[in-house]
């Protein structure tokens, strides 16, 4: 493309670059990195491409080696070049809204680095270019709204001063490294799936001089504590034993307290235990069993559901959410009448294929959990209207999933790459599909999901294409008539 054919605005700035070392191609509508631009290389300080639809860096980037500010936000890129890591004097760098899926490692090479921004891409790994001594002039890094899981063992080399992780998907902080960061002071880490252990763990082991926050993730009691830092104003007990109970009230309910609650719970037939610091369920609500309507012990830090929630029979909410369950005992499976099942926020990877026997199940939710593979178990749930399996690693759906007697299945941010479209349309109830937040390519969504499925609302953003490609799809128009119709009925 010559310069000719930019509009006159472009040309313009083209011709003023060499004069004012300065480059601003903002919303200009360019789809590709511009060719002219690579006779600036030795000029330019400032570089601004932000809000076009530039998919690509090209590797003559390397030669700006004169280059201090570059912003390439609000574009396609899924990947940045190798060759980024030649710009030694680069001192900030933008790079959000974007799709980045990864980084390159010689990032570590831009030693001039103060201020990243990568913030709002398809990120599931930490940028490891960044965790390097090389790096010590770095001062902020975004990386909030991404899809990251873990800290890794790296992050000890770790130089910026604010560092934010909010909207992620952390399970782990890796505490004991992340602590070894010698100049953080900010350290944001709201709206992610960590327990409340990994945040107690972080708050004793971090310098008092930290800021950090953490509200909004798996355990609703940090929302009680606005900045839960341990910052040099705060007395150090704010992040020791003292101030943790604050937060996360006491380690476990007196008998007293337990006894009352079962006392109320023989009359309403309710058991609410929800944040009541327990490790274990407390034997005395077995002689419940035959009582009991709803079983709430939410919130705490249970490892294991004992055996003797199979006599449970008249039980029909039971809620563990937010808890460390690893797995669940085989006795679920003898609560015919169970109706609601809550395990969002555990550590579960697979399901009995006892749950087959929850004859009445009508909602299961499985969300904030390590499924790496869809639960083949609830395909042999005959009652089943909801399924919620989001914020896990699901990949892919197996051939079974058109058994699948659901009416809405969730599957928001997890990892998803196929959708097995063939079988999807098999499922008989199947009426709302929600996988926003995957790695899914338009062509998932096949002509004949959008035609010959039940389905009437698919949500899909945040996926490997602009929601407007979404609407070009063939059987799109089948699709929306569904959807509309169903919009009429409610």
């Amino acid at each position: 493309m010559g310069i000719d054919s930019y509009n006159s605005t472009v040309k313009m700035r083209l011709a003023n670059a060499p004069k004012t070392r300065i480059l601003q191609l903002k919303d200009s509508a360019l789809r590709k990195f511009p060719q002219e631009i690579e006779q600036f290389s030795n000029v330019l300080r400032n570089l601004d491409l932000s809000d076009n639809y530039v998919d690509e860096l090209p590797q003559w980037i390397g030669k700006f080696t004169q280059l201090k500010q570059f912003n390439m936000s609000r574009n396609l890129l899924d990947a940045i070049t190798d060759e980024i890591g030649t710009l030694d004097k680069l001192e900030t760098f933008i790079v959000q809204n974007n799709k980045l899926l990864s980084t390159p490692k010689s990032l570590a090479n831009c030693v001039s680095l103060k201020t990243v921004d990568f913030s709002n891409n398809w990120l599931t790994e930490f940028p490891l270019g960044l965790c390097s001594f090389s790096l010590t002039n770095l001062e902020t890094v975004n990386l909030s709204g991404n899809r990251i899981e873990q800290i890794p063992n790296e992050i000890e080399e770790f130089k910026a001063i604010t560092l934010s992780l909010t909207k992620n998907r952390l399970r782990t902080i890796n505490s004991d490294k992340i602590v070894k960061c010698q100049r953080i002071k900010v350290l944001q880490l709201d709206e992610n799936q960590l327990s409340r252990f990994e945040i107690e763990s972080l708050l004793e082991e971090a310098p008092k001089t930290w800021k950090i926050t953490s509200q909004n993730n798996l355990s609703k009691a940090e929302d009680k504590a606005e900045d839960m830092g341990n910052d040099s104003s705060k007395p150090r007990s704010s992040a020791g034993s003292g101030g943790l109970k604050k937060i996360i009230g006491k380690s476990g309910p007196s008998t007293s307290t337990v006894n009352k609650h079962l006392e109320m719970a023989s009359k309403s037939r309710i058991l609410q235990l929800k944040g009541s610091g327990l490790k274990k369920v407390p034997e005395e609500v077995e002689q419940l069993a035959e009582i009991i309507r709803t079983l709430d012990l939410s919130e705490n830090k249970i490892r294991e559901i004992p055996s003797f929630i199979g006599g449970f029979s008249q039980l029909k909410q039971l809620h563990f959410s937010n808890n460390v369950l690893e797995s669940l005992p085989d006795e679920i499976g003898q609560m015919k009448k169970l109706e609601i099942l809550n395990l969002g926020g555990n550590k579960l990877k697979t399901l009995p294929d006892t749950i087959a026997g929850c004859t009445d199940l009508r909602s299961i939710d499985l969300s904030s959990n390590e499924f790496a593979v869809f639960p083949r178990a609830l395909f042999c749930v005959m009652q089943i209207d909801f399924v919620n399996l989001n914020s896990n690693c699901i990949e892919e759906l197996p051939d079974e999933i058109g058994d699948l007697k659901a009416i809405e299945l969730s599957l928001n941010q997890n990892r998803l790459r196929s959708l097995n479209a063939t079988k999807l349309i098999e499922c008989p109830r199947l009426r709302s599909l929600r996988v926003e937040e995957n790695c899914l390519a338009k062509t998932e969504f096949t002509r004949e999901l959008l035609e010959k499925s039940q389905i009437s609302l698919i949500a899909f953003n945040g996926n490997l294409f602009q929601d407007r490609e979404f609407q070009d799809l063939n059987g799109y128009e089948a699709y929306q008539d569904r959807y509309t119709a169903t919009r009429r009925k409610m």
